[in-house]
């Protein structure tokens, strides 16, 4: 009988690019994802097809040339192991808005892990089903990326925002304030990118490259003290004092973002969302025209509290805080003025429902509704 599995987008409110030094982040994932549909094979094969990209199939350990659409299959079943998986998969895979910044890549990843895991009867933790997804993005394909997404997707709640501690994989529910009027606005460009093509990488090594100059042997900023780093910016070159920069502020907005959201102060939490872009922006140097007129947009837009790339920030969504009885009417006039200002792009902004975690119940997928497109 074909097993169903739903591998949810995720949304980072604040956290912008400090997961991979072991900064802390928050996040949710939503009701839209991937859903995977599969029944298990008796020989060790995955079959594979999908309304966008057609079909394909290979046998669990051949290579796979890393550009096909079938190569996080191939990856999650390197990454579990050929010696493992004595029976392979039959599965269509489904999902919208990919490449938009909403973590769509570790949501693939992550349901084929989960298939591939069930065919096998592999009874797999959720701490390992995360680092199992790291180095299938990391390790596999080359992506130099944190544990936001996977730690997000693994254990996201439809009724919390998850405070996370990349350094140990911990997460910290915070529940939404009883009666919250708080509502999740996402802003897809119509620019989708592929973070291995993009400048992520770059910014990570510099990252790297700050933290080994302030503390020799230092392999990330998070084990850097941040005094440490004030005493010494000013003989840091000035790109790598930036990223420096751009790191410690963020940690500290994510503290007084998860502080925030246990206090429902929407106002507060949206402008350190509007700090984040900015130094996102400035000191990280991420970002195009495009994402900051729509980020801008999305800001001044009556009900929104603020806004903030979402992703590595080089194409994709803008995600903006709005008041739930004026979300909406926010999104309608988000997708009207960035129409109006780039009518050659194919931009979607809706309001997002929530949703669980990494899960088999085909009721845990919504649909994308109350979609308003430019």
């Amino acid at each position: 009988m074909p097993q169903h599995i739903f591998s949810p987008y995720r949304i980072c409110p604040i956290g912008a690019h400090i997961d991979h030094q072991g900064g802390p982040v928050l996040g949710r994932t939503l009701g839209i994802g991937t859903s995977l549909d599969y029944e298990p094979l008796p020989s060790p094969e995955i079959q594979l097809s999908s309304e966008q990209f057609g079909e394909t199939g290979f046998v669990i350990g051949e290579e796979v040339d890393k550009s096909h659409w079938a190569r996080y299959a191939h990856a999650a079943a390197l990454v579990l192991g050929a010696n493992r998986l004595q029976r392979g998969i039959r599965a269509h895979i489904s999902g919208a808005l990919v490449g938009a910044g909403l973590s769509s890549s570790a949501s693939v990843g992550l349901a084929y892990l989960k298939a591939l895991a069930d065919a096998n009867a592999l009874n797999i933790p959720a701490g390992e089903l995360v680092q199992l997804d790291f180095q299938l993005e990391n390790g596999q394909l080359g992506l130099q990326n944190g544990i936001l997404d996977p730690l997000a997707i693994v254990h996201g709640k439809k009724d919390a925002l998850l405070l996370m501690e990349t350094t140990t994989a911990s997460v910290a529910p915070i529940l939404d304030p009883a009666g919250s009027s708080a509502a999740w606005i996402v802003a897809y460009s119509g620019i989708s990118r592929e973070l291995t093509k993009s400048g992520f990488n770059q910014r990570v090594f510099e990252c790297h490259e700050a933290a080994e100059r302030l503390q020799p042997g230092a392999l990330k900023l998070a084990e850097v003290p941040r005094e440490l780093f004030e005493m010494k910016q000013a003989h840091l070159p000035a790109h790598l004092c930036r990223r420096a920069r751009h790191f410690y502020s963020e940690v500290e907005r994510v503290r007084h973002g998860a502080r925030a959201w246990q206090q429902a102060n929407l106002a507060l939490f949206g402008e350190l969302m509007n700090q984040s872009c900015a130094s996102s922006i400035l000191n990280y140097e991420s970002g195009s025209q495009v994402l900051i007129d729509l980020h801008e947009i999305a800001s001044a837009t009556p009900g929104v509290f603020g806004s903030r790339f979402s992703g590595g920030g080089y194409g994709g969504c803008v995600l903006a805080l709005s008041s739930q009885d004026q979300a909406e009417g926010a999104a309608h006039q988000i997708a009207e003025k960035f129409a109006a200002r780039h009518p050659e792009l194919p931009s979607k902004v809706f309001v997002a429902e929530m949703g669980a975690g990494l899960c088999r119940q085909p009721e845990c997928a919504l649909s994308l509704s109350g979609q308003a497109q430019g």
